[in-house]
């Protein structure tokens, strides 16, 4: 959440604060299993009416889906593809749609991701070239497809989690003068916050819970719950561990 005091910060960009990295609540600074910790009052969001508790941890993912989105500049003309049918992947395809994108086709390994990309408006499979693909798998293999799939004067948005140096085929990037993106998290911008926008989104389109809670265990079951959101071939998608 940022130092609140730095420029960036005060410009909404808080994803961008240099102390950004160390205050992350379960990656960097302990709290993403805490049963209580301190935020600022300021990030909290308000939950929207039609959205359940219950299915408000998608709230987070959707906001890094839809950061991204947003920085490529998604809109009612823009062709897009998305490589990568995790959680991300598939809230980046919901992202799209109701950004304005007219379609969007999705690149899927597995039966369950399909199902569920199709469940959410998306098509499966690519075509040509697009003027935004959204990486969202995380490997050097889907970042090189995604630069395959670019269209001349087009972005590639990377929202898949990447460490270290990153190898890139820089041919078609360079003839086709495309963008190369990486996007860090999410922040606020003119009308408001993502986070904000996200919650507004699965307020609205409940299937998209649907579709993307696949397991749900008590809190007394987290080590299986683990357990299956770790196995591809369980066909988990979001597993949420309930008190």
């Amino acid at each position: 959440y940022g130092c609140m005091e730095c420029d960036l910060c005060l410009d909404g960009r808080y994803n961008l604060c240099p102390t950004h990295i160390h205050r992350a609540l379960g990656s960097s600074a302990d709290g993403g299993m805490a049963e209580q910790f301190r935020v600022p009052s300021q990030r909290l969001v308000a939950l929207p009416p039609g959205l359940d508790i219950r299915d408000a941890s998608l709230v987070e993912p959707a906001s890094v889906s839809w950061h991204a989105l947003r920085l490529a500049g998604t809109g009612p003309d823009t062709r897009l593809a998305v490589v990568g049918a995790g959680a991300l992947g598939l809230l980046a395809a919901a992202g799209a749609r109701r950004q304005g994108a007219p379609e969007v086709d999705l690149e899927a390994r597995h039966p369950h991701q399909v199902e569920a990309g199709e469940r959410l408006g998306a098509k499966v499979g690519t075509t040509g070239l697009y003027d935004v693909v959204v990486e969202a798998a995380g490997t050097s293999a889907s970042l090189a497809r995604a630069v395959d799939l670019v269209a001349p004067g087009g972005t590639v948005v990377v929202v898949g989690f990447h460490m270290g140096t990153v190898e890139v085929n820089w041919s078609p990037l360079f003839h086709r003068e495309a963008r190369l993106i990486p996007s860090m998290s999410y922040c606020r911008h003119a009308n408001g916050r993502e986070m904000e926008d996200a919650a507004a989104m699965l307020a609205d389109s409940p299937e998209i819970a649907r579709a993307l809670i696949t397991h749900r265990f008590p809190l007394e079951d987290a080590v299986e719950a683990f357990r299956v959101a770790a196995d591809r071939k369980a066909g988990a998608l979001r597993v949420v561990v309930e008190p």
